[in-house]
């Protein structure tokens, strides 16, 4: 690579990265995984720049390759559903806990919930099926089952504010540590 090609590239690379990493953190949410993006964003642009043409958009080239970094972030999650309620609740808390054994009263929380949004919750966020199936399985319309597993994560969070004593800050997450006074969970 050039010393000409390199600071072209350095240069549109200063001119975008901010906007790029506003773009990523509007997709994805988590702080932490969208500058890891960014990051993989920045490896990709470095490693692939000699195949570029010399008439390319650099700015438009790079917002592909973030594009398609998001794509594989969100490929990867598909993947390994398992681990997307804890990311989910995790992102949503700030405190010392940020993985499903320091949640305390997690399975009370979700087994106390009414049977509508247990069941989306269950299956959208502990089995990981899309909401598309859910629906189908359920016999319901996309909308409904949107909307129950957008009211059965914000009783969840009720749940864990009244019984584990987080708290929403300013931004709407939960923050502090658990502080739990159910009985039902382990210490």
């Amino acid at each position: 690579m050039t010393t000409k090609v390199k600071n072209i590239i350095t240069q549109s690379w200063d001119e975008s990265s901010q906007k790029l990493l506003n773009y990523i953190t509007s997709k994805i949410h988590q702080k932490e995984d969208a500058e890891d993006i960014l990051q993989d964003v920045y490896i990709k642009t470095i490693s692939k720049v000699d195949s570029l043409r010399p008439d390319t958009n650099l700015n438009a080239w790079l917002f592909v390759v973030t594009k398609n970094a998001i794509n594989d972030y969100f490929r990867m999650r598909q993947k390994h559903p398992e681990t997307e309620l804890t990311e989910s609740l995790a992102s949503q808390t700030e405190g010392e806990s940020t993985d499903l054994e320091g949640f305390c009263c997690l399975d009370p929380h979700i087994n106390e919930l009414p049977e509508k949004y247990k069941k989306v919750i269950i299956l959208s966020e502990i089995e990981g099926k899309k909401h598309q199936e859910i629906a189908d399985q359920l016999k319901l319309s996309l909308s409904a089952i949107k909307s129950r597993v957008v009211r059965g994560r914000e009783l969840l969070k009720d749940k864990f504010i009244s019984c584990c004593k987080y708290h929403v800050n300013e931004a709407g997450k939960l923050t502090g540590a658990s502080d739990c006074d159910n009985d039902k969970c382990p210490d």
